[in-house]
């Protein structure tokens, strides 16, 4: 089964929504009845690579009024479920978890996050977020207990990217956290600016509709846009919330972030409840920013790390490439005073609901302005 990509969660309708008597922390009441989809809990997934890369770097861009230090030191999140949220059905999965997390982040430096670029804007600047590790369940029925080492705030928004008029890409914004990633934290390993292999297998982790943590190791590339590597097409199950997502190809690698694809995440059924929309691995239309030209970007921008820059960072390779054919057009410095993006001045809600548009090319839902 494969569901379709949308992009980021409404950060308006997340503020507007939730009782902030729903508190989630510790212990959860889970559900018998399971749907069929590619997503695994953090806990569930048998590749013990890809269950550290989840705990290690995968980041989630958490609304600060969301989360809350708690007396004992440990961290509450203050949202509602999933079934609450949505109305969802009975049978569909994951209704008793929280939806706390408003974009997907992964740690690509020992002090950077990347994410998709119109999760932050001048209405919803860098310093809205707390910058979340371990957002995820442990066990069936508990969340993972989250600590002062897992949450981060922002330091500075280090660059940019913003499409021009119909263009998907660049899309992507990379924030400094306040401080190095302290415990069992590290960056994620970078792909060689080399295209994907058509059909190559894919891994998606991130934060879906503001669940925790998911692995979706089900995907493939249907179209690897070689000669521009500036994205490429797949098939992962993705919904709002999962912007940013860190896609990895078949060796684990960072091969780049989810930042838009097919519509509506929910249908309403006969019952008059949501379930999830369901379409075919041959419809694939979710669009990954290639993480070629973004560190290409970063390192153009003056950011001085030997990991990502070095012409041999990615196993004797460059790890950043501009885009084919004229570079990375619409890249822009961080706003140096302070963490707001330079971006329109147009209403955030408006251009949320701006998503229904698509891009005429395999109907691409483009981000928001």
């Amino acid at each position: 089964m494969r569901t379709r990509a949308s992009l980021a969660f409404l950060f308006s309708f997340a503020m507007a929504c939730g009782s902030p008597d729903d508190v989630f922390v510790g212990e959860l009441t889970a559900p018998v009845v399971y749907g069929a989809d590619d997503r695994l809990e953090v806990f569930e997934e048998p590749d013990a690579d890809l269950q550290r890369i989840a705990e290690e770097s995968i980041v989630a861009l958490i609304p600060n009024f969301r989360i809350n230090r708690e007396q004992d030191g440990t961290y509450g999140l203050y949202t509602e479920s999933l079934e609450t949220l949505l109305g969802l059905c009975p049978d569909q999965r994951f209704g008793w978890e929280p939806t706390a997390a408003a974009c997907s982040g992964v740690l690509i430096d020992d002090d950077l996050v990347l994410t998709a670029g119109h999760c932050i804007d001048a209405h919803t600047p860098c310093d809205s977020y707390s910058y979340v590790f371990h957002y995820e369940l442990e066990a069936p029925d508990s969340l993972a207990v989250i600590r002062d080492e897992d949450v981060y705030s922002c330091a500075k928004l280090v660059a940019q990217g913003t499409p021009r008029g119909s263009d998907l890409t660049p899309d992507f914004s990379v924030v400094q956290l306040d401080r190095p990633v302290e415990g069992a934290h590290a960056p994620a390993l970078i792909r060689p600016a080399t295209p994907l292999g058509a059909q190559e297998s894919l891994t998606m982790i991130g934060f879906g509709t503001g669940l925790p943590a998911k692995i979706d190791s089900g995907g493939s590339v249907a179209d690897p846009r070689a000669d521009q590597l500036d994205f490429f097409v797949a098939n992962v199950d993705a919904f709002q919330g999962h912007s940013g997502s860190a896609t990895f190809d078949s060796q684990h690698r960072l091969a780049g972030i989810l930042i838009g694809g097919r519509t509506p995440d929910y249908v309403t059924s006969a019952e008059g409840c949501a379930e999830v929309n369901v379409f075919q691995n041959s419809q694939a239309g979710e669009v990954v920013h290639n993480i070629a030209p973004i560190v290409d970007a970063l390192c153009t921008e003056g950011w001085n790390a030997d990991s990502l820059c070095d012409p041999k960072a990615c196993a004797g390779e460059p790890c950043g490439l501009p885009s084919a054919p004229s570079g990375s057009p619409g890249v822009v410095p961080a706003n140096k005073s302070g963490c707001s993006a330079s971006r329109g001045s147009s209403d955030f809600a408006s251009g949320w609901f701006g998503l229904l548009l698509f891009v005429v090319a395999r109907r691409f839902r483009r981000r928001a302005v």
